[in-house]
């Protein structure tokens, strides 16, 4: 029995929270989420705030600084971040407002932004021979095979018998 592909649906939740960050460029980053239908009735109607830190660079001792904070209107599950600090460390973590407490649902994992520009540093290169590589970059012994028993072999090597 055949199942008709064009009829099948993706599911709308995976009933699953996850938590996502994705470097777009070196000043902005990209967040989506999704919570299970047991997180959302804990929220019962309350207002989702986003956090995104900058992290020191032990990424879990103090000093990891609140870069951006945002209330997030209803029913959104992705944010952008702008005008971030290049070659920089930044986590999310999302929040719900209970009283004048935040209290974390999620944090998200750990990215790091690229540099504003490549690297203009000096190096120093340093030049290494290979064992078995002669100085043109052949190896040093020709192949004890003959080219018949090469051909020979390549039906085997490509699934032909």
């Amino acid at each position: 029995m055949g199942v008709d592909i064009d009829r099948l649906e993706l599911p709308k939740w995976y009933d699953d929270n996850l938590m996502t960050l994705l470097v777009v460029n070196q000043n902005s980053i990209y967040l989506y989420w999704e919570m299970c239908f047991e997180q959302w009735r804990i929220l019962n109607g309350n207002r989702l705030v986003i956090n995104l830190y900058e992290l020191n660079s032990d990424a879990e001792g103090p000093g990891n600084r609140l870069v951006q904070s945002h209330t997030l209107p209803p029913f959104t599950g992705d944010w952008y971040f702008y005008n971030l600090q290049p070659d920089r460390r930044y986590q999310a973590e999302i929040c719900y407002q209970q009283n004048d407490r935040l209290i974390s649902i999620m944090k998200s994992n750990i990215v790091a932004l690229p540099p504003a520009e490549p690297y203009r540093g000096s190096r120093k290169v340093e030049w290494r021979s290979v064992e078995g590589i002669n100085a043109i970059g052949t190896p040093a012994k020709e192949p004890n095979v003959t080219m018949k028993e090469l051909v020979n072999t390549m039906s085997f090597y490509m699934g032909i018998k």
